[in-house]
């Protein structure tokens, strides 16, 4: 009798275990899709069905205006990220780029997308996703205005370093950098004692290297190089850009401080923007570049196994 008690017993835990799982697997099924979060940018999003994207006024191929149309690689991205919500891309475009993080913490867009660089004191106000694009910080160079300066020739920031730390010169250096951006911050470490003008656009920085009223100009690899290419008649022989880039630079997304999950998923969409290529097919779009793509890989030497 105990025995048939027991057998009777186990036959119910065995179907409400069954049942148990049934309910959970129905439960993930019925869910997916759906986005459970605690995060308050994400909430109204997904209940408004539209999300508001910063972008910078003026960077090809990241952000330009072509005719009556905003385009470029950020705006692509802008709206994949949409699509994948289930939402719109409402493009907004600040009047300046430094005006983007004040509109961003007061509420008037959800997220930046504007190839803003990744740096400590920007994480102090905002939170940054994962580097969705890598760069990194180069010089271009007017080689007539230089020439006073011995750095005419150089080909490297290495070379134009010890050069001027040879002779003593960097107090005559002119360094032209954008207002607001991270450039303008990292050149005094750089380049100690040269003296910095900052003007407020990046095209406006680069003029005026090449018109002799700054010796270079420091800014992302990216921008220089098309800057350059688009200007080729008129630098040609007077402005270069030295390779490679001196120090990395690393763009990300930015949201309001609080949105965890929210960054937790801007992580995943980074991460598969990454892994199938997307940021290069839509830099192709615009811009006919080579990428250097390098793919971290590991041989294990039959040591390791000790011989077995």
């Amino acid at each position: 009798m105990k025995r048939a008690i027991m057998k009777f017993l186990g036959l119910w835990a065995i179907v409400l275990c069954f049942v148990l799982c049934f309910a959970v697997c129905f439960a993930v099924v019925s869910a997916a899709g759906e986005i459970v979060t605690q995060s308050p940018t994400l909430q109204k999003i997904m209940a408004q069905k539209v999300i508001r994207v910063g972008v910078n006024p003026k960077f090809k191929p990241f952000s330009f205006k072509k005719g009556e149309q905003r385009e470029g690689v950020d705006i692509d991205i802008a709206k994949l990220l949409a699509k994948k919500l289930g939402a719109r891309a409402e493009i907004v475009v600040p009047h300046t780029f430094s005006d983007l993080i004040p509109m961003l913490r007061g509420n008037e867009i959800d997220i930046i997308m504007a190839g803003m660089s990744i740096t400590f004191e920007r994480q102090k106000v905002i939170d940054f996703t994962n580097a969705y694009f890598d760069t990194g910080l180069s010089i271009l160079l007017n080689k007539i205005t230089t020439t006073r300066l011995g750095i005419s020739a150089a080909t490297s920031y290495r070379a134009l370093h010890d050069e001027l730390a040879r002779s003593g010169k960097w107090k005559n250096l002119i360094v032209a950098v954008t207002k607001g951006k991270a450039p303008e911050r990292i050149v005094p470490r750089f380049f100690p004692g040269a003296r910095i003008k900052a003007f407020p656009t990046n095209e406006a920085a680069a003029e005026a290297v090449l018109k002799g009223e700054a010796d270079i100009m420091v800014h992302d690899e990216m921008f220089l190089k098309v800057w350059l290419k688009e200007n080729a008649k008129r630098a040609s022989f007077r402005v270069v850009v030295l390779d490679p880039p001196f120090k990395p630079d690393y763009y990300g997304f930015a949201i309001r401080k609080g949105n965890q999950d929210f960054l937790n998923l801007l992580n995943v969409f980074v991460l598969e923007l990454r892994a199938n290529g997307y940021v290069d097919q839509f830099i192709g779009a615009y811009l006919p570049v080579k990428s250097r793509v390098t793919i971290r890989s590991f041989n294990i030497t039959e040591d390791y196994y000790g011989g077995d």
